[in-house]
């Protein structure tokens, strides 16, 4: 109907001798494309299927649409349909053989999919980018790619995909025991996905929330979120689905203790999972089975599962179920008394390990300067041959305007301008855009390495790459623990425990930032200091900073507001003299201190009372002479493995 509108249209215009040819052969390609549009929204449409069929894991089916798509786009000289079916080739292909991955073939195809404006599949591509460097651990590379996608989904509001990049994101915080960023991305992932009502996301971000809880505790909200997982998945009537959230929910219920609840679900679990004939999750689902056997001490059943489990993780190429099928040989052999296999299973699933490790945690942060600047120059290069590009359209409608009609260089002169003038503007935000997540994500990257390092130690890692470890001779340690905190936790629910915990370190925190002392780590309710890593404090600072720790808990304690159960009662020790500091391990590092010292103070806590402050005479020696404090001898206490220690009591003195 379009081609003979404008036919009736040319048709009243007076045209000068020789241009009726010319109108003539414009109206017959106008039919010409028409048809060829036709056969564009077909090709696109397989395409479509192919992604649809790769998003639900159908990896073989994915892969017979893609190639029907490329084909028919070859034939049918349709670029864009040659790139899209090119990527989710590629995208299917790699997934159902995870030897096979390579992101090089899918970012080759990146510069021609924007070029050609296919922006969903651009943000497609880059995600699958960032999945893929997160299989071989470079996390740097995961989280740009991630960041990337992001930009282009919230430019073009497309709320799916950003929930699909939060989601991941929240992964790779849990990989990294970020907890607390995990917890976030994953839950606003959630409330995307249940805001625009798409049950399938829903599933993936419940999983995932539960995984999160499976970590860190308790393992009553993790069962809490994989039961909303599984009805989810029974109301999507997705196999996949349906076998994941049943292996999960199984594994869990054997964390708790429940075997044979346990034992039921893995096996319909697993019954599902064999008839989708899903190497990868029939894996999981085997290696759990054996280790729920070894642990009601099945050693026959547990023998055939781990079997099979290493059998599909061998045909998945998934490493890690490999090496945790080789523990379980390991554990069998051990219950069994088989001496050899034992040996022969341990050095299999050592071996592994040690391949599985890498220092990519290291690498990201000492290149992130150098990836700052070259995405930097990318940008800049970006904005010059848009210009260069926008010159040359301009020089295009200039030649136009000599070769056609006036009426109808107008016309397409005006939309020309008009896509040109809103293809620059939406790169020029695009660019704006990724410049601002660029300085974000390194500010925070800095931010994150001193929050987790002191200054120096991180100054000298993004310098050197590593960090010398260091002796220091004056020392003081405080160590903080609550009493009876297993027992108050079990009237606390997760969120309640969560809080009060935070609330009570935060001030911690805070009052040991106002001292200069140097946190270096909670472990579960303890909390431990140290003052002389620096210049800015000493013994005295430390012995300042455990008062106000003190008092803040009393002072709490007495707030009629919090109830009985959320109040705890501590104990403070602390000691003083040399320790070796540095960072420890390759992977997820931290910065700890090491000695006697941090022994004896630990000591010092244990033997104290409620509500006190104990210290030893080391640190007695340090600081009797300040008039600020009064001092409580308890003579000498006898203290394991040390024998008997000077100890005494220290508060604010009543004169100052």
């Amino acid at each position: 109907m379009k081609a003979f509108a404008i036919f009736f249209y040319l048709s009243s215009v007076p045209f000068k001798k020789g241009e009726s040819g010319f109108f003539a052969f414009l109206l017959l390609q106008l039919f010409v494309f028409q048809a060829q549009g036709q056969d564009k929204v077909f090709i696109d449409s397989i395409s479509d299927q192919a992604h649809f069929k790769y998003s639900d894991y159908d990896y073989p089916e994915a892969i017979r649409l893609a190639q029907e798509a490329l084909s028919l786009s070859q034939s049918e000289d349709y670029p864009e349909g040659i790139l899209r079916s090119q990527l989710y080739l590629l995208m299917a292909s790699q997934e159902s053989s995870k030897e096979t991955y390579d992101p090089k073939p899918v970012e080759s195809l990146i510069p021609e999919l924007e070029e050609k404006g296919l922006w969903l599949e651009q943000a497609r591509a880059l995600s699958f980018l960032a999945n893929t460097y997160a299989f071989f651990g470079d996390v740097e590379k995961s989280i740009q790619n991630h960041l990337k996608a992001l930009s282009i989904y919230e430019e073009h509001e497309m709320i799916t995909g950003m929930a699909s990049v939060y989601n991941s994101l929240g992964l790779i915080y849990y990989d990294q025991h970020d907890f607390d960023e995990a917890f976030y991305y994953i839950r606003k992932s959630l409330a995307m996905e249940e805001g625009v009502g798409d049950l399938k996301r829903v599933h993936t971000s419940l999983n995932n929330l539960a995984i999160i809880f499976e970590y860190t505790g308790p393992i009553d909200s993790a069962i809490f979120y994989h039961k909303q997982a599984l009805g989810i998945a029974y109301q999507t009537k997705n196999p996949y689905s349906i076998g994941l959230s049943l292996s999960n929910l199984g594994n869990n219920y054997a964390n708790d203790g429940q075997l044979d609840l346990a034992e039921s679900t893995l096996l319909e679990a697993l019954k599902i999972r064999d008839s989708l004939g899903y190497s990868r999750g029939l894996a999981y689902t085997h290696n759990r089975l054996a280790n729920l056997y070894l642990e009601k001490n099945e050693y026959q059943k547990s023998q055939f599962h781990a079997q099979k489990s290493l059998e599909n993780a061998e045909q998945a190429s998934e490493l890690k179920v490999i090496r945790m099928a080789y523990e379980r040989m390991m554990e069998l052999a051990e219950k069994t008394g088989n001496t050899a296999q034992e040996l022969k299973y341990l050095k299999l699933a050592t071996a592994l390990k040690d391949s599985l490790l890498n220092d990519s945690n290291t690498k990201e942060i000492t290149q992130m300067m150098a990836n700052y600047d070259f995405e930097k120059r990318q940008m800049l290069d970006s904005i010059q041959n848009a210009q260069v590009m926008r010159e040359q359209s301009l020089l295009y409608e200039e030649r136009l305007k000599v070769e056609r009609n006036r009426q109808i260089i107008f016309l397409i002169s005006g939309i020309l301008l008009l896509v040109l003038a809103v293809s620059w503007w939406r790169r020029y935000i695009f660019i704006r855009k990724s410049n601002f997540a660029i300085a974000a994500e390194k500010e925070r990257s800095d931010d994150l390495l001193l929050n987790i390092l002191p200054k120096n130690v991180a100054q000298e890692l993004k310098e050197k790459g590593y960090s010398d470890a260091r002796d220091f001779e004056k020392v003081t340690v405080i160590f903080t623990d609550f009493a009876d905190f297993t027992k108050k936790a079990q009237h606390l629910s997760a969120k309640e425990l969560v809080n009060e915990l935070n609330t009570c370190f935060k001030e911690f925190d805070k009052i040991v930032e106002s001292k200069g002392l140097e946190k270096i780590k909670t472990i579960g309710d303890a909390y431990m200091v140290a003052a002389g890593l620096d210049s800015k404090s000493d013994a005295h600072s430390a012995i300042e900073a455990a008062l106000e720790m003190k008092e803040f808990i009393l002072e709490r304690n007495q707030n009629p507001s919090i109830p009985a159960k959320a109040k705890f009662d501590m104990r403070v020790g602390i000691n003083s003299g040399s320790v070796v500091a540095g960072i420890v391990g390759i992977k997820k590092f931290q910065y700890d201190i090491w000695g006697d010292t941090v022994n004896t103070a630990q000591r010092m806590e244990s033997n104290c009372e409620l509500n006190r402050i104990n210290i030893s005479e080391n640190t007695y020696e340090l600081v009797k002479n300040d008039p600020r404090f009064e001092f409580e001898y308890r003579g000498e206490i006898e203290v394991k493995g040390k024998g008997l220690m000077k100890m005494w009591f220290i508060m604010h003195s009543k004169t100052s």
